[in-house]
């Protein structure tokens, strides 16, 4: 059976911060038994400001629709209501986002009202620790526009012998490169965009506590990274269904440079994109339209 969260309108964090940190969470008993946690916002808008104020950070043009990654700002912090849930069984904190799938069928209207959907779905154990999928999908007008599967891994030893990596996990080499971009990312990026967004991570907000989890110094929210790489192929058509694939393989610091390069593929791009000073990329991306009746989820 699923434990079902209702909202009616976007959640604030606080709550599922306090379940983070207090005491009570159910233990990891196997894979097989992750619980089927969902989150549903019906009826959701965003307002216009705050899509705008993300329009400008990223340095996106305003056409009237939701930005392409921009549906996954708006559930975030449904995200973060799942995995802190008290009958999830891993600690949220050091959580990395992994991975991101994406599939966009046609562009959404800004202020078109959505029906979203969150759900925690497969799971698998690698050497890192547990590695967990979450659902998310907005429909609306009784079609799905958007669906996605953000992977998370919540680090540890205790979740049993590593298995398999999802095929998903793997990435053709990136080819000569004959699109190249560089900028800087602003020292205050951080609280920026969590400003707009509500992730407050604090990797990504403190430099004294990013340290603390590891890191030399506070580093930036990989979805932001993507958003400005895509800023780099203007030519890209979003007119149809449109797929994308990243994975976030290292921080990129605030008060750094960073260098994207990538080339052309079938129907799409194929890019990295590396931080200033590491010859290894920080994001691994595919981006390409599909056919119309392309999915993720089985």
């Amino acid at each position: 059976m699923s434990t079902v969260l209702e909202f009616t309108k976007k959640p604030t964090l606080s709550p599922a911060y306090f379940n983070a940190i207090m005491p009570g969470r159910s233990k990891f008993s196997g894979l097989d038994n992750i619980p089927r946690i969902e989150a549903k916002w019906n009826q959701a808008t965003e307002a216009p400001e705050k899509i705008q104020a993300y329009r400008e950070i990223c340095g996106l043009d305003n056409d009237g629709n939701l930005p392409f990654l921009y549906p996954h700002i708006l559930t975030s912090s449904m995200h973060i209501h799942l995995i802190t849930n008290k009958q999830f069984p891993a600690s949220a904190f050091g959580a990395v986002h992994a991975r991101m799938h994406i599939i966009q069928r046609s562009p959404i209207p800004e202020s078109q009202k959505l029906d979203l959907h969150c759900r925690i779905a497969d799971a698998r154990t690698l050497k890192a620790g547990l590695e967990v999928d979450v659902i998310t999908t907005l429909h609306g007008e009784d079609k799905c526009l958007w669906e996605s599967v953000s992977t998370y891994i919540f680090r540890g030893r205790k979740f049993g012998k590593p298995g398999d990596a999802h095929p998903w996990a793997a990435f053709e080499e990136l080819g000569d490169p004959t699109v190249e971009a560089e900028w800087h990312v602003p020292a205050n990026m951080g609280k920026r965009y969590a400003k707009i967004t509500g992730d407050y991570n604090p990797i990504h907000v403190s430099r004294i506590l990013a340290k603390a989890f590891g890191f030399r110094r506070d580093i930036v929210h990989g979805m932001w990274c993507l958003s400005r790489c895509l800023t780099h192929f203007s030519d890209f058509s979003y007119e149809q269904p449109v797929r994308s694939d990243s994975s976030f393989k290292g921080p990129i610091f605030m008060d750094s440079g960073c260098t994207m390069k990538g080339h052309e593929i079938e129907d799409g791009r194929r890019f990295d994109l590396f931080n200033q000073g590491n010859s290894r990329p920080s994001i691994v991306s595919v981006l390409h339209n599909v056919s119309a009746d392309e999915t993720l989820i089985d």
